[in-house]
């Protein structure tokens, strides 16, 4: 439980700092908003969240990152469990967001009307007038995974924390600018889904399992990065 506190104790940092200030910028643009034109409920579920995702993520290993792991590494404890208690309370900050959007949407404009896939019949996306979070979560859940564990793996690798912030925002920025057609079994939005799975059809349920295919081998990755303790320690005593 201490070592919990210390990872949130983590975010006093400029990495702590920046995703408070972006979702206090997210709240004003919401609160200002006209009740009368509701905006897109995607947009703070999948478009705004990736950055704030990725500066989460950065947040949770700059500690490691700015010179502590050598040390961390030496300590007789599971480095394969460090990651994954960072994965589980990115998971959590995740959840959290979602419900807060969805909550604070409903309040404001009444109801959450979306097009939403269904796993069980993924060629077309269904219109509901009041979309639950579950449904929502459960069908961005593989891209903010894959996401999330790309830029995991890119920190761990390199041990540079722009690394997997310009990565990140890199392929979040090409996304949006190509509205997913760079390569539709990858895209990451579900609104560009809809907009190419005319001509493919099925995309959804493909792109979704090969996101978590994706997502399965970072993690793989990932773990195996982390356990390497000489890799840590060596380069400490290279330099």
């Amino acid at each position: 439980m201490s070592i919990v506190r210390y990872d949130l104790l983590n975010y006093k940092s400029m990495w702590g700092i920046l995703p408070f200030l972006y979702l206090l910028m997210l709240a004003v643009t919401f609160f200002t908003a006209d009740p009368e034109y509701p905006n897109n409920p995607l947009f703070y579920a999948e478009t705004a969240f990736y950055p704030l995702l990725i500066m989460l993520t950065i947040g949770m290993f700059q500690r490691e990152l700015s010179g502590a792991m050598e040390i961390f590494a030496t300590f007789p404890i599971s480095m394969k469990g460090m990651v994954l208690r960072k994965l589980g309370l990115l998971a959590l900050f995740t959840v959290l967001y979602q419900i807060s959007w969805h909550t604070a949407y409903r309040a404001k404009f009444g109801t959450v009307s979306t097009l939403v896939f269904s796993y069980s019949s993924p060629v077309e996306p269904q219109p509901q007038a009041d979309a639950g979070i579950g449904s929502l979560l459960l069908q961005q859940l593989p891209a903010l995974l894959f996401m999330c564990l790309l830029v995991i793996t890119l920190l761990l690798l390199t041990k540079k924390i722009y690394t997997g912030l310009l990565a990140g925002l890199g392929i979040w920025m090409l996304d949006m600018l190509s509205h997913g057609s760079w390569m539709p079994y990858l895209a990451l939005h579900t609104s560009f889904i809809k907009e190419h799975s005319r001509g493919l059809p099925g995309l959804f349920l493909t792109n979704r399992l090969l996101l978590t295919a994706a997502a399965c081998l970072l993690l793989a990755l990932t773990l195996l990065v982390a356990d390497n303790r000489s890799r840590w320690i060596g380069h400490e005593e290279e330099e």
